[in-house]
């Protein structure tokens, strides 16, 4: 206790409380989005507003210029995509806005493939690029400039200057574990192709199943070589498979199959009866590769290679060889198998393993982006960390920096495929994915992926920023999707902490009963941070911190939150106080979650579920105006850890995650209301599954799928 005191006394001295190891710099400029009347993500190089806007009623394609395009056919099919979203008249009622298209000399370049230029003057819309996939973006960015009025439609006059940062702008759905249906894939990456996401990568065999198609091995798609809990007897025909790639291609997007090898592959034993290891288990694997990989038209096939104990010195140098020979290169999990320079390494391990980033040959960066830890962070945090991230640690691609890759793996199983958009803060993410993967960064802001910025920074500035468009994008392209974000740039909180609660979680202390500035317990003084937290979701410690799977260790550090250097290793309880101003006495709903492990990879429930009558396992709580919030009724309850394909990962979540459950209703009466929170940590009646200390708070207004900001509040920091 003298030692944790020591260190409060000295961060209170040095006044690095509130913003531990935080830079005050965040150098990638912030866009001047005031001058457009839309929202764009991702947000162009380059935007010139001109004077005016150009009203119309629909839009139409010159067709002398659309047909002198090489690629003119898959324009214009798209361009007609752009005016059915817009719900525009096929036939001509009104003022026409004409598109011309000016066809550029094709572009070696990967990155200037996909650039574009787009001019809107004078009731006419010129676009410039050199290949398709330039003109595709380009009507994306059309998509979203499109203005709806009451009388028709407009268009900023602007010129946009556009191009990426990055090549491989992707997203992997893990359909090995969970089955997802072609159909709806396709309006996922539909939806996705909208943000200029260019890659889809399935990962089509894990060890509860294989879900492709082979017509001279059916055995590896009865059902009785499936986890009974995996949807049995789910895969994609031949045909569905060559059909969504097809597909893919008109959305400037390419597919990228994984078929995981040597591990990941129990199926393949209990399907063949051979161990996948032996001479035999490689000539039946390549028998099935010889129908798979003419599916797929990309260059890259994905061969996993990670979590497995080699005992078969051959077999990966054999089966690169033999997928090379089929005019594939291969793509590796990194850490996991590195053949040689030509093999590209998709890179998984810095934060869940410790592994940095392998840059001496093609690599593609998924450090940092794995949405299933997203749902442990919460909706509201996985923004955050999607945002300060550096894909690849270098501003902008190169010949070996490729993008990154958006990964959703579903290690527990799942009622159903839209469980997907529910339980994963998927659609927030993947669109700050999209602006970061567009855009790049000039600098890894490992300090900010667990803690708001403080307002007044140029960090605070750039996230606020593009929460407007965020949000903007929400209510108006995702009315009927669920979207679980809201605003959290202007919530404040102080913090103080952490009381010993000597092995009792919920154990109350002082700042229940009153707030004042300092408190003692146990001879230790109390003192709130000397500046304001901000942020809807707070992280007490990050996950990251004590989550290193493959080391087993702290690295308090490694993702520093505003009480790391006081909370340490230890636990103990935190508390957390915001008022909030409400211009009218009003009910509201209450988005509001505790440390609850309800994650989708690895420890998936590793914590127990709360008991009856509490908000969670752990111990803390929340009062309103000194009146306790009471928490729902939970329709689960905890599970027994008996291994995988049974038990407790098998039981698909309901409502345990606080974005995807029925919020709870709360009154706020006119003026100011004090929100406490009580976070806790610690061991507690024989649970030590605990990994997480955070807390979100935030009240909102809720229809049943969306949640919104409730207009009007304040949130006002008591020590101003």
């Amino acid at each position: 206790m003298k030692i944790r005191l020591n260190i409060f006394l000295l961060c209170c001295l040095l006044g690095v409380v509130e913003l531990h190891g935080q830079k005050t710099d965040w150098t990638l400029p912030t866009p001047d989005t005031d001058k457009l009347p839309t929202a764009l993500i991702p947000y162009p190089d380059e935007v010139i507003r001109k004077e005016g806007v150009t009203e119309f009623s629909v839009i139409k394609a010159d067709k002398n210029s659309l047909d002198k395009l090489r690629d003119g056919k898959r324009i214009g099919e798209e361009l007609n995509d752009v005016c059915m979203f817009w719900n525009m008249p096929e036939r001509p009622t009104g003022r026409i806005c004409r598109i011309y298209f000016e066809q550029l000399p094709a572009q070696q370049d990967v990155l200037k493939r996909e650039a574009y230029k787009l001019v809107v003057s004078d009731d006419k819309v010129v676009i410039s690029a050199g290949e398709f996939a330039g003109f595709f973006n380009a009507l994306q960015t059309l998509r979203q400039l499109v203005k709806e009025t009451p009388d028709a439609y407009e268009l900023p006059n602007c010129v946009i200057n556009d191009s990426p940062a990055f090549s491989i702008r992707g997203i992997m759905l893990d359909v090995g574990r969970n089955y997802a249906s072609a159909p709806f894939i396709k309006e996922v990456v539909r939806k996705l192709s909208y943000y200029k996401i260019n890659l889809l990568h399935l990962h089509l065999t894990d060890d509860p199943g294989w879900r492709i198609e082979v017509k001279n091995m059916p055995e590896l798609t009865a059902p009785s070589t499936y986890w009974k809990t995996r949807q049995p007897g789910k895969y994609y025909t031949q045909d569905e498979l060559s059909a969504l790639d097809v597909y893919c291609s008109t959305l400037n997007m390419r597919v990228v199959p994984e078929v995981d090898m040597p591990g990941h592959s129990a199926y393949f034993e209990k399907a063949t009866g051979l161990k996948l290891q032996t001479p035999e288990g490689m000539e039946a694997l390549q028998k099935a590769l010889d129908e798979v990989i003419p599916l797929f038209k990309d260059s890259l096939f994905h061969i996993g290679s990670d979590e497995v104990r080699f005992e078969m010195d051959d077999f990966m140098p054999e089966m690169i060889k033999y997928i090379r020979s089929k005019g594939k290169e291969v793509v590796t999990w990194y850490p996991g198998y590195s053949p040689d320079k030509k093999a590209v390494r998709m890179c998984w391990g810095e934060n869940e393993a410790g592994h940095i980033l392998d840059k001496s040959a093609q690599y593609i960066d998924s450090n940092g982006f794995y949405m299933d830890y997203m749902d442990y962070m919460d909706s509201q945090g996985g923004m955050l960390q999607t945002f300060f991230q550096q894909p690849c640690e270098v501003p902008a691609g190169n010949e070996n920096a490729l993008g990154s890759i958006m990964c959703v793996w579903t290690d527990g199983a799942l009622s159903s495929e839209k469980r997907l958009l529910e339980q994963y803060p998927f659609y927030p993410c993947m669109l700050t994915f999209a602006e970061r993967i567009w855009r790049g960064a000039k600098e890894k802001r490992r300090d900010l992926m667990a803690q708001f910025p403080s307002a007044g920074t140029p960090a605070w500035t750039a996230i606020s920023e593009f929460e407007d468009r965020l949000v903007y994008h929400r209510d108006h392209y995702f009315r009927h999707i669920p979207f679980p974000y809201v605003k959290q740039a202007d919530i404040k909180w102080r913090l103080i902490g952490p009381f010993d609660h000597q092995g009792v979680n919920d154990r109350s202390f002082e700042p229940e009963k009153i707030i004042k500035k300092t408190y003692t317990w146990n001879d230790t003084v109390f003192k709130w941070t000397e500046s304001p937290v901000y942020g809807g979701e707070v992280q007490i410690r990050s996950f990251y911190a004590m989550f290193n799977a493959h080391q087993g260790k702290y690295r308090l550090d490694h993702w520093p939150t505003t009480m790391s250097p006081l909370v340490g290793k230890e636990g103990g309880t935190c508390y957390a106080v915001t008022y909030i101003k409400s211009p009218v006495e009003q009910d509201v709903y209450l988005m509001f979650g505790l440390n609850g492990m309800w994650g989708h990879s690895g420890g998936y429930r590793t914590a127990r579920a709360p008991e009856q009558g509490n908000w969670d396992f752990s111990g803390g709580d929340i009062w309103l105006n000194d009146e306790r919030v009471s928490p729902p009724h939970w329709p689960f309850e905890s599970l027994p850890w008996t291994g995988w394909g049974q038990g407790r990962i098998e039981t698909p979540l309901t409502e345990e995650g606080y974005f995807y459950r029925p919020p709870v209703k709360i009154k706020l009466k006119k003026g100011l209301n004090k929100v406490l929170v009580r976070s806790v940590f610690g061991d507690w009646k024989g649970d030590d599954g605990q990994r997480k200390w955070q807390f979100c708070c935030i009240p909102v207004q809720w229809d049943g799928i969306h949640y919104t900001e409730v207009p009007g509040l304040e949130f006002v920091d008591w020590m101003e």
